[in-house]
């Protein structure tokens, strides 16, 4: 395998890793152990049910971000990359824009430093995922 063809599966393994990252810190904050302010924006001085939902809705979102990306890097075993992947792998490129966009936007300098970066990155690995143009290599032969 070449470098190229190298690049989707490294990138999509960062992209896991980033979000999984992403699914902690965000159950951190559900649970009130990071606080409020270093999310949503900073706008929020105290957790309340609502918050404590979206941080737990946006975990979960973040789990099918993982599925999708990791499908459209190769990474998942003989499974075909499809329209509705690759689509799906542009949308959640999109969002990450739009969310890296949002947290330069924060009045909190927490979020700033801590989701950031780390969205910063997320939005490069899913940019070089949803460019690859190679489909899965399969470690079996086909019949």
């Amino acid at each position: 395998m070449n470098p190229i063809q190298k690049t989707p599966r490294i990138a999509g393994n960062a992209a896991t890793v980033l979000y999984a990252l992403t699914i902690i810190l965000q159950l951190l904050l559900a649970s009130g152990i990071l606080p409020i302010t270093m999310a949503w924006g900073g706008r929020e001085p105290v957790l309340t049910t609502n918050l404590r939902l979206a941080s737990l809705a946006s975990a979960a979102l973040l789990f099918f971000f993982i599925y999708v990306i990791r499908r459209r890097a190769g990474l998942v075993s003989d499974a075909p990359i499809t329209l509705l992947i690759k689509v799906l792998s542009w949308l959640i490129t999109a969002f990450s824009a739009l969310n890296f966009l949002g947290i330069l936007a924060s009045l909190s300098s927490g979020e700033k430093m801590l989701f950031g970066p780390i969205s910063f990155l997320l939005l490069v690995a899913c940019i070089l995922v949803s460019l690859s143009k190679s489909e899965p290599q399969s470690t079996a032969p086909r019949t």
